[in-house]
């Protein structure tokens, strides 16, 4: 940052009588950023039931700040104490989040760079005590941040089989037939996976900010009580969720599939907010009486709410003082809105290209039914799914990211069985990418027993390849599990690494293609697992011999 800019930044004394030319700058800056980026949003994750808080969130925080700054202004606590050159820094990173959120399809960049962005505006006209005075509708911007999803599927899987486990067991304590296996509820004749959006990390983010929204209006002066509040939101999401679950599961078993994937699964996730929100309101009278009974009980006077005073009118005593305070000069604001136009160019500078694919032809053409020792036999075993959302009709989401799957059992001539399963993937984003094994056995029920990393031989030339070997059980099956994924000309190992790939290559100017190379075999017992994952090694080496020569870096990188 140079001095020059700090210096242009810096909030002289506008003119007397200045207008709203300068806010208005200001504003269509912002505007030029994220109007098309929030409308792109709209279209893609907000538009799940995994993000569908996020407009809400924004919205509410925005009313939040606008009653806020009204409250601070009839209560003379805006200031003018401008620090430009935090505010620059502050804006700077948040326009710089924002170039390569845009780019790469960083998700979280993209979206979050709008709170950097805001505060670097308050501190450059306004100063940090102002700001300080905001913490709160910033922070509540928190919450409309779309996550990774491979954050999402780490943190979120303990959540959704408690929350699976409670639901089969209340059903069943009321007489109803149901199963479950993992996240897959059984009842009747229907099975209901137990998505993200049923019991998940982003409906505990939710209603965490709900529970805090609360908090922040209500102002209670008890540390205890705040503390105690904002711990029960845990439990309280788990109640709501297991209620969720239930009610969809209910609907379902009484009325068919139909009823419970449409419009009652929506009307279920309002009963999800009303029942969070009437358990907030009622622990917090709980925690309320609590406080007071011990403050009583020694002697001490009870802590009340702070009353809110957020819709507060201002006279025509403080209209002069109000104009005086937002009055800001024209070059300040129009050198914010250059910075923002320039965060615009270099977004779309750095957008990347789809790269030449690999892939000319279905995966059913390209692997034989018969090489070497194996020929494909009719799968006496059901094969893990290779996404959470079954089925691949070409409509690439978070939760079915392929362009193309083939999934076949092979047998040799001693009897030995290894089931291959391929799943291809034009694009390799940051929010649409190969789910990793991990997150499909863990969701369809199996617990992981073993995890170690191998390096295998790579007849394609090129570097090694790096797989990565575990065994998991599912009540009586025991199966070995051997994979790598390939994104563009490397075999990443875990969700950080094939983020860093996808970044690199985004930055460099190129989208890659992924696949994923999956080898399993059922076996008796636990030490059978090392012939087995030497038997996978071997049969995969033999079925990259076998694909057309064209076809060989499809599977492994060869470039």
């Amino acid at each position: 940052m140079s001095s020059d800019l700090t210096y242009l930044l810096k909030s002289s004394e506008p003119p007397r009588g200045a207008s709203l030319a300068p806010w208005i700058v200001v504003a269509l800056g912002i505007a030029a950023i994220y109007i098309p980026s929030f409308i792109g949003l709209l279209r893609g994750v907000w538009s799940t039931e995994r993000n569908a808080h996020g407009p809400i969130v924004l919205a509410v925080a925005c009313a939040f700040l606008y009653f806020r700054i009204r409250q601070l202004l009839a209560d003379g606590l805006i200031e003018r104490e401008p620090a430009p050159a935090a505010g620059c820094v502050m804006l700077i990173f948040g326009l710089c989040c924002f170039a390569l959120g845009q780019s790469q399809t960083v998700l979280f960049l993209e979206a979050g760079s709008l709170i950097p962005v805001l505060i670097g505006t308050v501190l450059i006209f306004f100063g940090k005590k102002t700001c300080y005075r905001l913490w709160f509708g910033f922070f509540f911007m928190l919450f409309m941040i779309p996550l990774p999803s491979s954050v999402v599927d780490a943190l979120t899987q303990p959540l959704k089989i408690g929350v699976s486990h409670a639901s089969e067991y209340l059903l069943y304590a009321f007489g109803y037939p149901v199963a479950r296996n993992g996240v897959i509820l059984i009842i009747g004749q229907y099975q209901l996976l137990v998505a993200d959006a049923c019991a998940g990390l982003n409906s505990l983010f939710t209603l965490e900010a709900l529970g805090l929204l609360y908090m922040n209006l209500v102002r209670h002066q008890s540390v205890a009580r705040n503390t105690i509040l904002a711990l029960l939101i845990v439990p309280v999401s788990f109640t709501a969720n297991t209620i969720r679950v239930m009610a969809l599961a209910l609907i379902t078993y009484y009325l068919g599939d139909a009823a419970g994937q449409g419009f009652l699964h929506g009307f279920a996730g309002m009963v999800l907010f009303l029942t969070a929100l009437m358990l907030i309101i009622g622990l917090d009278g709980l925690i309320r009486w609590g406080v007071t009974w011990h403050a009583r009980r020694n002697g001490r006077r009870p802590p009340e709410a702070i009353a809110r005073r957020l819709n507060t009118p201002l006279d025509d005593s403080v209209g002069e003082s109000v104009r005086k305070t937002f009055s800001i000069a024209l070059k300040p604001a129009i050198a914010m809105a250059l910075m923002m136009l320039l965060a615009i160019v270099a977004a779309r500078a750095l957008a990347p290209q789809m790269a030449p694919a690999a892939k000319t032809a279905k995966l059913e053409a390209i692997v034989p039914t018969a090489f070497g020792d194996w020929k494909a036999i009719p799968s006496p075993y059901m094969q893990v799914s290779l996404s959470v959302e079954d089925g691949v009709d070409g409509d690439r989401t978070q939760d079915q990211p392929y362009d193309d799957v083939l999934t076949r059992t092979y047998r040799n001539s001693k009897g030995e069985q290894v089931m291959l399963a391929l799943a291809y993937a034009r694009q390799q984003q940051q929010d649409v990418k190969i789910h990793l094994p991990q997150v499909c056995y863990q969701a369809q029920g199996f617990d992981e027993l073993q995890s170690e990393n191998t390096v295998l031989g790579n007849p394609a030339g090129a570097s090694p390849i790096n797989a990565e070997r575990m065994l998991v059980r599912n009540k009586d099956r025991l199966e070995a599990v051997s994979f790598w994924v390939r994104i563009g000309d490397a075999t990443p190992r875990g969700g950080l690494a094939m983020r860093m790939k996808i970044l690199r290559d985004g930055i460099g100017g190129k989208i890659s293609d992924g696949m994923l190379v999956r080898a399993s075999s059922m076996i008796r017992d636990e030490p059978d697992a090392q012939a087995a994952y030497r038997r996978q090694e071997a049969f995969l080496a033999d079925l990259m011999h076998a694909v057309p020569p064209g076809a060989v870096d499809l599977l492994a990188p060869a470039r």
